[in-house]
């Protein structure tokens, strides 16, 4: 995911690099198209876990960070969006924060899904 959204910020202008770049991405999907997730209740790995991670102004152009963050449950990922943010950061700790935000949001709406299925897990 992560590489097509740094790639579909050229696609008003693309170089002959490019094009090498999203074919190399397309060959690496054919050759792995039977790869998938594995979800497996294992001892201490049922709770909701989130890591976060964000740059900061890495488009020169318009100086707007690109962040993103993954969940786990079971051992596998649920949910993990990589976007660049639609406000600008005046620093690094701002652009962490503003991630952490995100985060924070989508870790409460998944916990409320879980409960309304029956799972209780807690959130790290």
């Amino acid at each position: 995911m992560f590489v097509v959204c740094m790639l579909s910020m050229y696609m008003e202008d693309p170089t002959k690099q490019h094009l090498l770049a999203v074919k190399r991405v397309l060959r690496y999907l054919k050759c792995t198209l039977s790869y998938g997730i594995w979800y497996k209740k294992q001892g201490g790995e049922d709770n909701l876990v989130g890591y976060t991670d964000s740059d900061y102004a890495r488009d020169s152009d318009d100086r707007k960070s690109t962040s993103g963050y993954i969940f786990f449950l079971g051992g596998g990922a649920v949910s993990w969006p990589s976007k660049k943010k639609p406000v600008v950061t005046l620093s690094t700790t701002e652009a962490e924060f503003v991630v952490v935000a995100y985060c924070a949001a989508q870790a409460v709406w998944l916990r409320r899904i879980l409960t309304s299925i029956g799972w209780e897990s807690s959130i790290e």
